[in-house]
């Protein structure tokens, strides 16, 4: 079943509300349990190359953040051009090894390098990555300025009395600023690859868009964010715990969530013979 006809069923009415934001999760899980080995393959990947990246001091945060909208385009591009490819070659069954490694890393690992080989679309995805990063530096500086490192940080600071009142107003902007992040990215990928956006321009549509479907997208986001307010809190508590949780229950999480969003683009988005154009 392809991509966009199995999303088309979950989505059918197009009017997303509160009841909508649980169909593209019901959605998401849906594709992800299609494709086990492909969607959870690809976090594996994403995970080994985060904590790889995480090694190099000081730069290795800006150099994951300045990749994943490159990592995520070649996800949402392999997707929408599903339906279009002939069925993949079956792995080497005379050896079972082989098989495995190909199907949970060799085939997923090419998928999230897939947009490297689109020399109309890499572009783009690099220029996302570069103003994604860009923004996310901005807002970084600006929370080391008001709170003095972490939102967590800047809460232990308060609760011994340091600066209380400044300490709150500086998390609180930070906060606002970090949710208006999210709102301009959300959907920055798909409308940069599949509708041949520009970058800024994609993500100026991406924040109008969660703006004017805000309760079907925070009841779609709700349940990852606790999830990745927990592992944040378990980090504050001990790495290894952190650690634990991001392997268990974010790897869980993480590919439903890529393809929920995926789910809820296409229904803002459908795909028509003139392009992606959003419904009112």
């Amino acid at each position: 079943m392809s991509m966009h006809s199995s999303s088309n069923n979950e989505n059918g009415n197009g009017n997303p509300g509160l009841g909508q934001g649980k169909t593209w999760i019901a959605c998401g899980r849906r594709l992800v349990l299609e494709q086990k080995p492909l969607w959870y393959g690809m976090t594996a990947v994403y995970f080994v190359l985060g904590f790889v990246l995480k090694l190099i001091p000081f730069m290795g945060d800006l150099l994951l953040i300045l990749i994943t909208p490159m990592l995520l385009a070649g996800v949402v591009w392999g997707r929408a051009q599903e339906q279009h490819a002939e069925p993949a070659a079956k792995p080497d069954s005379s050896s079972p090894a082989l098989a495995l490694f190909q199907t949970w890393i060799a085939q997923p690992a090419q998928e999230l390098m897939r947009i490297f080989t689109q020399e109309d679309k890499m572009f783009a995805a690099v220029l996302l990555g570069i103003v994604t990063l860009g923004l996310a530096m901005l807002v970084k500086i600006i929370g080391y300025l008001l709170v003095g490192g972490s939102m967590l940080s800047g809460l232990a600071a308060s609760q011994v009395g340091t600066a209380q009142i400044t300490t709150l107003l500086g998390m609180a902007l930070v906060a606002l600023l970090s949710v208006l992040l999210a709102m301009g990215l959300l959907f920055s990928v798909p409308l940069t690859v599949l509708a041949n956006r520009q970058p800024l321009a994609a993500i100026s549509e991406s924040f109008s868009a969660c703006r004017e479907n805000a309760a079907a997208l925070l009841t779609l986001t709700v349940p990852f964010f606790l999830v990745y307010l927990v592992i944040l809190v378990a980090f504050a508590k001990s790495h290894w715990l952190g650690y634990l949780l991001v392997v268990s229950v974010g790897f869980l999480a993480l590919p439903v969530f890529v393809a929920a969003v995926y789910c809820s683009y296409l229904t803002l988005y459908p795909p028509n013979p003139s392009g992606f154009r959003r419904q009112s």
